[in-house]
């Protein structure tokens, strides 16, 4: 919800073999490692390559440049992210809940898979390409759109109190996005209950109300 922005590759002329998404997965899994580990200067085809027991010139192949790659990279932690703050396969029961799930489901996916956050808070923080920075951006601005108008939609419903959207969005964005760093001083043992806690703070902030749990 709040960071999917599909990436249309320029070389998606024909459809691709299963092979061929294996490999594409492969090097993209090498290269979030890569990053998270090296940094996003240090993480050149070669270092991927090796990581990925491939050939430099295979992800030359399927990806040409690293601008490419690495918004293949957004894509993927995005796109599981945005998985999992939708809170699993169980209808949604009002805009509370759905609100509970966005939180609690991007830390604790945020404490499950420490290694693709990492990788892409560092392509954010570094001297990326300009149209990854553009990527950056506009993704950035139509997650919280997204999440203004969800907030709009359970006021009108009555679910959630009067306030203003875009401040709320604000608070949130930023206490989710310096969950990574919160978590990497907590013991492991807390995260789930450091979600929760979190997750019925914004509800109890949006309702006006106590959560029931």
């Amino acid at each position: 919800m709040l960071y999917m922005q599909t990436v249309h590759s320029e070389d998606e002329g024909g459809r691709r073999s299963f092979i061929e998404e294996a490999r594409r997965r492969q090097i993209v899994a090498a290269a979030v490692t890569t990053i998270a580990e090296e940094g996003y200067a240090r993480a050149s085809f070669v270092r991927i390559a090796a990581r990925a027991s491939v050939s430099p010139g295979l992800i030359t192949y399927h990806f040409r440049t690293k601008e490419r790659l690495i918004r293949q990279v957004l894509e993927y932690v995005h796109t599981r992210l945005d998985r999992a703050m939708e809170g699993g396969p169980e209808p949604l029961t009002g805009f509370e809940d759905g609100l509970r799930r966005i939180v609690a489901g991007h830390v604790m996916y945020c404490s499950q898979h420490p290694e693709e956050m990492a990788a892409r808070q560092e392509i954010i923080g570094a001297a990326a390409p300009p149209a990854v920075r553009e990527w950056i951006t506009e993704n950035e601005a139509s997650g919280r759109a997204e999440l203004a108008g969800f907030l709009t939609e359970g006021q009108r419903h009555g679910e959630f109190r009067a306030f203003d959207p875009e401040v709320f969005t604000d608070t949130l964005f930023a206490a989710l996005g310096s969950a990574p760093g919160r978590l990497r001083r907590r013991p492991a043992e807390e995260h789930e209950a450091y979600a929760q806690e979190l997750a019925r703070l914004f509800a109890a902030a949006a309702t006006g109300r106590t959560p029931p749990w």
